[in-house]
């Protein structure tokens, strides 16, 4: 026959027991606390350097594209010889528009006579020949 004997425990046992449980649940939500702030400081690491690393590969991307575009600026200035605009051309061109405007005007004085204008027109064209042949 087995018989057990049930020896009743102590208070202050019990106590000291939930006193360890509860302990011990602490310790692990904080192990868990930390755990999941050692992960989210990995995680804001990790993104931040990535991010670097983008905008890193973004600022060269930008000055690949930048040069390319400064060399095709160049051909196509070789290309198509682009004449330069200075002020003595300027100045050579506006002299032709007073021409033009008193071709305008003998034009509109004349509407059906276009013929009374043609000193005039042989003045503006003489003028805009002159400008092309100083260039």
């Amino acid at each position: 026959m087995n018989t057990t004997l049930n020896i009743p425990k102590p208070m202050e046992d019990e106590d000291e027991l939930s006193d360890l449980e509860v302990q011990s649940s602490t310790e692990l939500a904080l192990r868990d606390r930390s755990n999941s702030i050692k992960l989210h400081d990995e995680e804001q690491d990790y993104w931040s350097h990535r991010i670097d690393y983008l905008k890193n590969e973004h600022q060269i991307i930008n000055k690949i594209v930048e040069t390319e575009y400064q060399k095709t600026i160049e051909k196509t200035r070789q290309m198509f010889n682009i004449p330069k605009v200075t002020e003595g051309k300027i100045n050579r061109i506006k002299k032709c528009s007073t021409w033009r405007d008193k071709m305008l005007k003998c034009y509109e004085d004349y509407p059906r006579q276009p013929l009374m204008c043609s000193s005039i027109v042989q003045a503006f064209s003489n003028c805009v020949a002159s400008c092309r042949l100083e260039d």
